[in-house]
């Protein structure tokens, strides 16, 4: 019973290390517990123990997929996700170096599994996503959110046992210190490269009549209060003394066809004709094939481009296992298989080029780098108002901080409800609006085409996990 409750107490540690509580130094500690209790323990233990961690993890972690679903799709979704963590009872660990290396190896190739599979994964509660805080977080730039939380797990395993704790101690102040100096060589190279390129952008967080599963059904009442917020500042002193080269709507702002509701293009038109700026905003479109979900850019010349979700999220943009589904939620019933995009569009204001992100396109390596390394500011655009007041939008924009450190670029993170803020080419917050407040936020941002390691070689440290499991698990059988 006492192994039980520190297993459990554990998976929950893991989840505190994100928001609400948000303490980056409980996942390590988080995984150096679950690793002592899973050594020297027979299979039926091993299968229990990474069963009742990964639960106690996943259930507090997404509880906020429950809020207006109800608990059963909750509890399938933190149980699915814990499935993967059952890996871990293959191997018969030992309080060992090499066990260590594999131990960290597999918990990233597990993290790499789960988002990627099933249905095109959920990577939601990586370790590396935790770790924006911590001094490894020097290493995002060239190895990534894999790479750091293989790394970390190197270290408090190492940590954890007596035999290694100097040793350790001592790689590890110099690793850091050596990501540091890297850190110091980027920072020259960004600079000069955008001292003199900047834009100024403004986000707007219009809100939602009432934040939850059916805001969308009051979607020309949503469509309002981001246009409403939008004149606003338009006739603002802030607009008429430093003007807004682009304005930036979050995903589902209109949920009516812009292009074929003609009440909508209408004020749309309007707005172009009193700001003179780039518009982007996230709509839904009626597609030949069915709804997409889009972001259209409104250019000051006149011209619309768009760009149309690549990575869809299931069962939430559309849904796999449709009759099971149904039997579980009925709400599955209202969900509209929405297309998926084929096309990186990239949008271009003044020197300023991006491709957006999507909502859970943050979440995806693959689309996330393919479009972060054709832009010079990344550009978030997100709808939270279905997760009502819960931690959800709190945890995905502690991801969007990762992924600007990642790219070392600055990011425009702009949502329906919040969080909706600016965020610098480090992962720091320089300016951030209030949650459920309707407001217009405007920053001068710099630009730069700098790539980092991990923008060019993203597979490197997905390989690199492979190969190093691969030979501790080929020595241990050899021995």
């Amino acid at each position: 019973m006492v192994k039980i409750i520190k297993t459990l107490l554990a998976g929950v540690l893991l989840s505190a290390s994100f928001p609400p509580i948000n303490l980056w130094f409980l996942a390590p500690i988080s995984p150096a517990i679950f690793y002592s209790q899973l050594v020297n323990s027979q299979l039926k233990r091993r299968l229990q123990t990474s069963l009742i961690y990964a639960f106690f993890f996943f259930a507090p972690l997404l509880h906020w997929s429950s809020i207006f679903v109800g608990a059963l799709p909750w509890l399938i979704l933190a149980l699915g996700e814990s499935l993967f963590f059952l890996l871990f009872a293959t191997v018969n660990w030992q309080k060992r170096s090499a066990d260590y290396v594999k131990f960290a190896s597999l918990w990233a190739l597990v993290e790499l599994a789960r988002e990627k599979f099933p249905f095109g994964g959920f990577g939601w509660g990586r370790v590396g996503f935790s770790q924006i805080q911590s001094p490894l977080s020097f290493y995002l730039p060239i190895i990534g959110v894999t790479g750091l939380s293989f790394l970390t797990l190197i270290f408090t395993l190492h940590f954890a046992d007596k035999k290694f704790r100097k040793q350790t101690f001592i790689t590890l102040v110099v690793t850091v210190a050596l990501g540091y100096g890297y850190e110091k060589i980027i920072d020259n190279q960004i600079s000069q490269d955008a001292k003199t390129n900047t834009l100024r952008v403004t986000l707007i967080q219009g809100g939602v009549p009432q934040a939850n599963l059916n805001f969308n059904s009051v979607p020309m009442a949503v469509f309002n209060k981001h246009f409403q917020t939008t004149s606003k500042y338009l006739e603002s002193k802030d607009f008429a003394t430093r003007p807004a080269d682009l304005i930036i709507w979050p995903e589902n702002a209109s949920d009516l066809d812009p292009i074929r509701t003609k009440a909508i293009a209408d004020k749309i038109a309007n707005l172009k004709e009193k700001g003179g700026v780039d518009l982007l905003i996230g709509a839904v479109l009626d597609g030949k094939n069915g709804p997409e979900n889009a972001a259209i850019h409104y250019r000051s010349s006149g011209e619309t481009v768009k760009y149309v979700k690549r990575d869809l999220a299931p069962f939430g943009e559309y849904i796999p296992l449709r009759t099971l589904a149904e039997k579980i939620s009925p709400l599955a019933r209202n969900v509209v298989d929405f297309q998926p995009g084929k096309v990186r569009q990239i949008f271009k204001v003044k020197t300023g080029e991006f491709i957006p992100l999507i909502c859970f396109e943050l979440l995806d390596d693959q689309v996330f780098t393919e479009s972060a390394s054709e832009s010079n500011f990344l550009v978030s655009m997100t709808n939270n108002a279905t997760f009502g007041k819960s931690p959800e939008a709190a945890q995905q924009f502690l991801i969007a901080r990762v992924r600007a450190y990642e790219m070392r670029k600055v990011a425009a993170v702009v949502s329906t409800t919040g969080y909706t803020g600016f965020i610098n080419s480090k992962g720091g917050v320089t300016l951030q609006a209030d949650q459920f407040k309707s407001i217009a936020l405007s920053k001068e941002i710099t630009l730069h085409n700098f790539r980092t390691p991990i923008s060019k070689h993203r597979s490197a440290p997905e390989f690199a996990v492979i190969v190093i499991f691969a030979i501790t698990f080929m020595r241990r059988k050899n021995e």
